[in-house]
């Protein structure tokens, strides 16, 4: 299927590990030209190299560290430097810490909004405007399975990550009529860096083997595997695309089944 990606400008935010690299893995492949944020532009300086190769027509890093409200708007104006404007953006963000809710204190909530909602406030308000510039944007906000059906020890993720939806669907509807759309993934259990610290924790606050604690995070997925991050990528790029155009407000799980909502 021809994407038509070829000239679309992607910004995509903690892009250089996990769900954010396969994202741009997979824009690089369709031709797209990217910048990639971090918090370190040397160590980004080869997986800049890898999308060039792998077919980006341009690649370039910029510096955004979301914990630091001081590089949001700094690294969306040197993306657009770089590439001229910005029509896809993939919200992507670490994850908050995996915890109970009482082994959460107030710090850690301020914490986590800091790093997972409110940088994605500001990065939109920056952003949006390029958008209507050139009447067509996609705003992608990678969530959790979490905000479909709670999981153990996830209250942090799972609380702000719904907040993340809400603002996607008002979004959604907004700018719907400038050929702006707006979308959340909602991945499950998939084999990157994060789901390993998942694993890890789940070992060592329960005292799990690792079966046990993969089983843990496996257990209600139907496949019965983790998911293949190309796979994640390959829809980051769908919605990015034309063909994605006729869909916008919507949680889309990418969970092997794990959650039963329709």
């Amino acid at each position: 299927m021809e994407l038509g990606l070829q000239g679309k400008r992607a910004l995509i935010t903690a892009a250089s590990r996990g769900l954010g690299r396969a994202a741009a893995i997979a824009l690089a492949r369709e031709g797209a030209s990217l910048a990639v944020a971090g918090r370190n532009l040397a160590a980004m300086q080869s997986f800049v190299d890898e999308l060039k190769a792998a077919g980006a027509a341009q690649a370039v890093a910029v510096e955004i560290d979301l914990s630091k409200r001081e590089t949001l708007q700094s690294g969306v104006h040197s993306a657009v430097d770089a590439l001229g404007g910005i029509d896809i953006f993939v919200a992507n963000t670490g994850g908050p810490e995996s915890a109970p809710f009482l082994g959460v204190n107030r710090e850690g909530w301020e914490d986590a909004l800091n790093e997972s909602l409110l940088p994605m406030v500001d990065l939109c308000h920056e952003i949006l405007p390029h958008m209507q510039k050139s009447q067509f944007g996609r705003i992608i906000f990678v969530t959790t399975v979490g905000v479909k059906i709670v999981q153990p020890n996830m209250v942090l993720s799972d609380s702000i990550r719904l907040a993340v939806v809400g603002m996607a669907k008002s979004l959604s509807i907004e700018f719907a009529h400038e050929g702006i759309t707006v979308n959340c993934l909602c991945p499950g259990p998939f084999a990157t860096d994060r789901m390993e610290y998942l694993v890890t924790s789940s070992m060592e606050r329960d005292a799990l083997s690792r079966t046990e604690a993969e089983k843990l995070w496996l257990g209600e997925v139907p496949v019965g595997k983790f998911g293949d991050p190309e796979d994640f990528g390959a829809m980051v790029a769908f919605l990015s695309s034309k063909r994605g155009g006729f869909i916008t407000g919507t949680a889309i799980a990418l969970d092997g089944g794990k959650s039963r909502a329709y």
